[in-house]
């Protein structure tokens, strides 16, 4: 049986314009899965905001 550790996910900064979390551990490639599915979500549903940037480390 494969063994998933659950992610934790931490919220750094918050205020009505801005939010910074961090979601670890992952499975190397999931960053990008995540952030490519975060991007979408939010280009979809806020009309005249754009995500400005998302920053993976690792």
């Amino acid at each position: 049986m494969i063994e998933f550790e659950k992610p934790n996910i931490t919220k750094i900064d918050e205020n009505k314009d801005y939010g910074k979390f961090v979601i670890e551990p992952l499975e190397r490639g999931y960053g990008t899965t995540l952030g490519n599915s975060l991007r979408r979500v939010l280009l979809a549903s806020l009309p005249g905001a754009a995500v400005t940037s998302i920053n993976i480390d690792g």
